[in-house]
């Protein structure tokens, strides 16, 4: 990678990143590189130093580790508005996006439970008259997701819980054995247990089974809005944190540019290694 590909007389000047030789206007030498991996486009330079994940390459060179020499655009307060401007539109189009994700789910829930739903009216007739069937089913499809992820996160602390409890109490663990899967907690041999481990006993029509399910979900339900909120507040922490970073730093490529020193080599070959290191414009911090 850090090899220079030597450039032969007659060929055409290329992109090191997109190796397009077309917009040879475009074309920039901003570093020490030579042969084919002395040119760059701009665009292409600048949407590379905005995606980079460690941030380095927004000053550095990935080929020659040349820290290149960066001038601020100086423009009207106006232009910054309009950055910013279009930078949380992006942020927001993003969060937006999320939301009809989720949206989509319940959504395509609803009409599936409508289908099931039909003939029986099970489901409608847990509900007044007075909503529409729409309504009705969209509600209980978001109770039910909302169930289903706090019985998620039920299991989650459970086996967390276990596993940090086998971790710390191993030597005085009374079940050594227990076991933790994605949808059961189980004790493979736990001594001392009583009981005839089996289905026996049960009695009854079942006619409050119904009922037992329903406060079953529900409280499931009540685990899954905090349950939501917190894993909403992780992912989206994560997720936005990181795009905003790389939004925000295409902005930034745009007002901080990189010097184009084509024709003009031997200024940089006559740089002092430290002055090398030292021409670069100040620490581009992240603005939230």
């Amino acid at each position: 990678m850090g090899e220079h590909i030597p450039l032969q007389r007659n060929s055409a000047k290329a992109s090191r990143i997109c190796f397009d030789t077309d917009n040879p206007n475009d074309l920039i030498s901003p570093c020490l590189c030579k042969g084919g991996s002395a040119y760059v486009h701009r665009k292409c330079l600048d949407d590379w130093r905005s995606v980079n994940k460690n941030g380095r390459a927004f000053n550095f060179c990935d080929v020659c580790q040349f820290e290149y020499v960066i001038e601020p655009v100086v423009d009207n307060p106006s232009s910054d508005k309009h950055r910013l401007l279009v930078f949380r539109l992006l942020v927001t189009r993003d969060m937006t996006l999320i939301v009809l994700l989720f949206q989509l789910i319940i959504v395509a829930m609803t009409f599936l439970l409508q289908a099931v739903d039909k003939k029986s009216n099970t489901i409608k007739d847990l509900y007044p008259n007075s909503m529409s069937s729409f309504g009705i089913y969209y509600l209980s499809s978001l109770i039910l997701f909302l169930a289903f992820l706090g019985f998620l996160g039920l299991i989650g602390f459970c086996c967390g819980w276990m596993n940090d409890n086998n971790n710390t109490n191993r030597s005085n663990d009374t079940c050594p054995n227990c076991a933790c899967y994605p949808y059961n907690c189980i004790c493979l041999d736990c001594h001392g247990c009583d009981g005839p481990n089996n289905c026996g006993g049960g009695g009854g029509d079942g006619g409050g089974a119904a009922l037992v399910v329903i406060v079953i979900i529900l409280i499931f339900a009540a685990i899954g809005i905090v349950v939501g909120v917190i894993l909403t507040a992780m992912i989206v922490s994560k997720i936005m944190k990181r795009h905003t970073n790389k939004l925000w730093l295409r902005q930034e490529a745009k007002k901080y540019v990189v010097t184009d020193f084509q024709g003009r080599m031997h200024e940089l070959e006559n740089m002092p290694a430290q002055r090398r290191i030292k021409v670069h414009v100040s620490t581009i911090h992240v603005q939230k």
